[in-house]
């Protein structure tokens, strides 16, 4: 039987009883499924047209049984995906450089090939051994033309001991640094001549249709394989090359080189190796290396010849992100004792100094990024972002300035520290209604706690002001998402701490990456206890500090040498094997009081 999805009105042959769901990942159109298509976190609503009439489904619950008519919503559009970050300057000397050669032409007195007298004259020139220089067969079949074609003056592109291309002098030599987060893909189009950014797009990552968090999509990939997961990513990041180079006027056959930072799980599911080693204790990484690959072989339509450099992981899921923000905040220079932590959909967290460092990674889940929340949103447009309860009113802005559609991180982290602060939800976390509520300053916000389908909420927009005609509340059950991811946070903050002897209170520097610690009020952090009350002043936001670590090892090799040895020296503690972890854990469970 046919499903026709609008608004693309793709059509795909389906078997009856198959899911809306797989009909969409066979039709290749992605939706969100934080869940991992459990029918839990209900984000991935569709229109069924019926003869009927319409009715709204979860694609993954339902099955088809007839031809059917399915209207896909795109929600990806207007999210506000972050690319700068912290930068400092770098020496320009990228692996993948230019060098103008002038190339003996042959003679009878001179009858060695066209590959030699380039790599010899390439040799002499670079200072390197000529028996290490690898014959690059598909430079070779065009060789002779090209040198022809210029009068033996050309510039021989190379990458470390291996002549990539000839061009004519002058030639853009490009290259592309990418952040692959597990929810958005940040790309960075930069000149390697000059060391100018051409362009920069970014994008949600399209396997989150396998699930919301790197747990969903390990066990996705571990039962189906990561043909879909690897595939997915790949195309996704080879498209954002095509755009960079279209709005920067380039051709993609200038494009020499591509640097990758992402966690341990994304690393391996864009190598296409399987995570499995991850989904089981003691949650081994399948590799940690650096290493450099040919770009053709993994889904670029760029310069044949074209190298990927990838960055190492350090050890179970802090990977090569991690790496890239340590490198990019010089935490291996740093005087003070620095905390970097990345709030995203994984809280992976670096304590230390250039003298030690220690790096963790804890189970906050997708909370942070509204996927498990009731009305929880990524930070796109109709997003509630910052939230304030003052003087008796509820004050909201929302991204775009439009109705409000559901609420993001950052206006989650902001509205539960004001209810933790005006007393409506209490130290253990429970939200309080009615007479249960004894502060002065909550009982003026009473009438918004209220039981909305049997459980309780407070209302945050009802149906006359919000985008859905729906409440849009938070629920006893948000305030519990948060609080459990949270709570990993801070005892992973508080086990590094211990781990290196030093008491958390005596960090000096709160360096926190990413989007969500971007638009995250370091006071509402504190309000909730996510961050120790008495560092807010320590907080400093650094931005997309991977990405800016992926350009900094496209800019310069020794940034990358730097970056591995970063990822040698950096400990790791898996917070499951410790035994103090759980008590730690329900330790900090808890709301502060007294802030």
């Amino acid at each position: 039987m046919k499903v026709t999805f609008l608004p693309s009105n793709t059509v795909v042959e389906v078997e009856e009883g198959t899911t809306i769901m797989k009909a969409l990942r066979q039709a290749d159109i992605k939706i969100d499924a934080p869940c991992g298509g459990n029918g839990t976190c209900k984000k991935c609503k569709v229109k069924l047209i019926t003869q009927e009439g319409e009715h709204t489904v979860l694609a993954c619950q339902t099955e088809l049984v007839r031809d059917a008519v399915v209207d896909v919503s795109r929600k990806d559009e207007g999210h506000r995906i972050l690319m700068g970050g912290i930068s400092r300057d770098v020496k320009l000397d990228p692996a993948v450089k230019a060098v103008t050669v002038n190339v003996p032409k042959p003679s009878t007195s001179d009858l060695r090939s066209s590959w030699d007298r380039l790599r010899d004259t390439v040799a002499k020139l670079t200072k390197k051994d000529p028996k290490l220089i690898k014959p690059n067969i598909s430079l070779i079949s065009k060789l002779y033309c090209t040198l022809e074609e210029h009068n033996y003056k050309v510039d021989a592109v190379i990458c470390e001991d291996e002549i990539l291309d000839v061009v004519p002098v002058g030639s853009p030599v490009l290259g592309l640094a990418y952040d692959i987060g597990t929810t958005t893909i940040a790309c960075y189009f930069i000149d390697l001549r000059s060391g100018t950014q051409l362009a920069q797009a970014s994008l949600l990552n399209p396997q989150t249709t396998y699930g919301g968090d790197v747990i969903m999509r390990i066990k996705y990939s571990v039962e189906n394989g990561v043909e879909g997961p690897t595939g997915d990513v790949r195309k996704a990041l080879n498209s954002l090359a095509l755009k960079c180079a279209e709005e920067a006027k380039k051709s993609m056959d200038s494009i020499y080189m591509v640097t990758v930072v992402g966690n341990t799980c994304m690393h391996h599911l864009f190598m296409g190796i399987s995570p499995a080693s991850l989904a089981y204790s003691p949650y081994t990484a399948a590799m940690t290396d650096p290493v450099q690959v040919n770009a053709v072989d993994y889904g670029f339509t760029i310069n044949k010849s074209a190298k990927i450099y990838m960055l190492s992981n350090i050890a179970g899921f802090v990977g090569a992100d991690t790496v890239g923000a340590s490198l990019s905040a010089a935490m291996d220079e740093a005087e003070k004792l620095t905390l970097l932590i990345d709030i995203g959909t994984n809280g992976e967290m670096v304590l230390g100094t250039k003298h030690r460092r220690i790096a963790c990674s804890t189970a906050a889940g997708p909370a942070f990024e509204g996927a498990l929340i009731t009305y929880g949103m990524r930070g796109a447009e109709g997003a509630i972002d910052h939230v304030s309860l003052k003087n008796g009113k509820l004050e909201y802005s929302v991204i775009g300035d439009l109705k409000p559609m559901g609420i993001c991180g950052s206006g989650i982290i902001d509205l539960l520290s004001e209810l933790v602060r005006v007393g409506l939800v209490e130290s253990g976390g429970k939200l309080l209604m009615g007479d249960e509520i004894t502060d002065p300053e909550g009982i003026k916000y009473r009438d918004l706690v209220q039981v909305v389908n049997g459980i309780r909420a407070f209302v945050i927009a009802d149906e006359t002001v919000s985008g859905s005609g729906e409440k849009i509340v938070f629920t006893q059950k948000d305030v519990r998402e948060v609080q459990l991811a949270k709570g990993a946070m801070a005892a992973g903050m508080r086990m590094l701490a211990k781990k290196l002897e030093v008491n958390i209170d005596d960090v000096e520097v709160i360096m926190i990456a990413g989007a969500f610690g971007n638009y995250m009020s370091p006071k509402s952090a504190c309000g909730i206890g996510l961050i120790p009350p008495k560092l807010e002043s320590k907080v400093i936001g650094i931005g997309n500090a991977a990405g800016q670590g992926a350009k900094l090892c496209l800019l310069s090799l020794s940034e990358y040498k730097r970056a591995e040895e970063i990822g040698r020296a950096n400990e790791y503690l898996e917070l499951a094997a410790e035994p103090e972890f759980q008590d730690v854990f329900v330790d900090q469970l808890e709301f502060p009081s007294d802030y």
